[in-house]
């Protein structure tokens, strides 16, 4: 197995792909397409010609910044793509965020481990995180 990393957004369908063979769930084609072109920074892992790891950068490119989407193919999971996919995130940061730059991102569990690796801590207990209810009874 020789993975390649290349640094730009794979297509929408090989993206959507990943995503059910990672366990990610399903994304619409045509808002999967729209999402990988507004990316700051992605990261595509390739075995061959087939997409096995991949992750992004979302954010305005000034202060606020968020890691997304990293997710890895069940049958290459715990080879240490998703440790190759942080550390290229890694180095984007390190190259272009500042000191007072907000960064952050969701994890599942058991993700969190690998993002505690890369400079990532639970909230402190003053500060919570939230996700809005995108349910259509919030909706007129």
């Amino acid at each position: 197995m020789e993975i390649n990393t290349v640094y730009e957004a794979p297509s929408a369908q090989d993206y959507v792909n990943l995503r059910l063979r990672s366990g990610m769930g399903d994304k619409d084609l045509n808002r999967s397409r729209t999402a990988l072109k507004n990316s700051l920074f992605t990261v595509s892992l390739y075995d061959k010609d087939k997409l096995i790891g991949f992750g992004r950068i979302v954010g305005d490119g000034g202060i606020t910044y968020i890691v997304s989407d990293i997710m890895v193919d069940k049958e290459y999971q715990r080879r240490g793509c998703g440790e190759q996919i942080m550390k290229a995130i890694d180095r984007y940061f390190e190259e272009n965020t500042h000191k007072d730059s907000y960064i952050c991102l969701i994890a599942n569990r058991p993700a969190d481990l690998l993002y505690q690796r890369h400079q990532f801590e639970y909230l402190p207990e003053n500060r919570c995180g939230m996700l809005r209810n995108q349910g259509k009874d919030n909706f007129s």
